[in-house]
């Protein structure tokens, strides 16, 4: 099994241009095991990759209550614009654009507290 230095479990996007393009990641750190993750922009992770970091996607198995190691994060750049994937040989089940989309499960703003 490959060492890596950080997982993925979760995708922000954004549609841009008429894409839809991810903007940030929810990456989590593997020194010591499973890390809490914590959401850092897409650029960031172009930059961990830039020196040598591997990253995977990970996906929780419910059936064997255990995270599964999904694909290798790569990037691509064309036109002064990056932008993350996996490899060509990822499963669809593997691939980044599969990682649950946090922009419907997470929000930017606190809950608003009811007066009573």
């Amino acid at each position: 099994m490959e060492n890596w230095d950080y997982y993925i479990s979760g995708i922000w996007k954004e549609k841009i241009s008429g894409n839809e393009c991810i903007t940030d990641v929810f990456l989590h750190t593997a020194t010591n095991g499973f890390g809490k993750g914590v959401k850092i922009s897409k650029d960031e992770v172009v930059r961990l990759l830039d020196e040598g970091a591997k990253i995977t996607t990970i996906t929780w198995n419910y059936h064997l209550i255990q995270w599964r190691y999904g694909a290798k994060v790569e990037y691509g750049e064309a036109d002064g614009e990056t932008w993350l994937h996996t490899g060509p040989d990822a499963s669809t089940f593997d691939d980044l654009e599969s990682s649950i989309q946090m922009q419907y499960i997470m929000t930017e703003m606190a809950v608003p507290s009811v007066s009573h």
